[in-house]
């Protein structure tokens, strides 16, 4: 089975917000990433801005390669269903074509299905079991401890799990192959991934 690229991950949400234009926004994410790459998520709703909405991401972890897949496969079912009127089923579950027109037009649903674009390139072509992403501001200069966890530094919602300073040195210390010992789990470090993120949480007036 063969998984999407990044640049296959891009054309995917241009060609679905091409395809349904009338309940598609294309966002241009504003942050580049280190290699220079600019990412888009795609808004599906028909309602203005700012009003309730869904925020999907995946691709956090560059060696998890399905979830970018997914999502865009996601956004095309819902697309499709909402487009013919039609219930949309996975597995044992079934949304009837009411349930999918009310999720188009009362809300809106984000999806930003490659969140690390940097990170997956290199796990597809270099090294699969790559992780982070390629920013190497705290490598030191060593080409192993290149990069950062973006899944571990979001500058919002980390006060209310904040640990101890022991608790924090334990947790530095097992992720320390994947999160850099000079970045602190609960600040942020101004990453193109996150800050791209955190953008979109302030676009709309509640995201979930």
């Amino acid at each position: 089975m063969s998984f999407l690229n990044v640049v296959e991950i891009e054309s995917a949400l241009i060609g679905l917000a091409s395809s349904y234009p009338s309940v598609t926004q294309l966002i241009t994410l504003p942050y580049f990433t280190v290699e220079g790459r600019q990412s888009h998520a795609l808004r599906i709703g028909t309602g203005p801005c700012r009003r309730s909405a869904v925020l999907i991401i995946s691709g956090a972890h560059a060696r998890e390669w399905g979830g970018p897949d997914i999502c865009i496969n996601f956004a095309a079912d819902l697309l499709e269903a909402y487009s013919l009127g039609t219930a949309l089923i996975y597995g044992g579950t079934a949304y009837s074509a009411a349930e999918i027109k009310s999720i188009i037009e009362r809300l809106d649903v984000i999806v930003f299905p490659d969140v690390n674009p940097d990170g997956r390139n290199y796990s597809q072509n270099t090294y699969p079991m790559w992780r982070k992403n390629r920013n190497p501001a705290s490598s030191g200069g060593q080409a192993s401890k290149i990069g950062v966890d973006p899944n571990r530094n979001y500058d919002f919602l980390s006060t209310a799990l904040r640990p101890s300073p022991k608790q924090r040195r334990k947790t530095c210390a097992i992720c320390s192959t994947s999160f850099p010992r000079s970045v602190g789990l609960w600040t942020s470090t101004r990453l193109a991934e996150t800050s791209c993120i955190r953008g979109e949480t302030t676009r709309t007036s509640r995201v979930h």
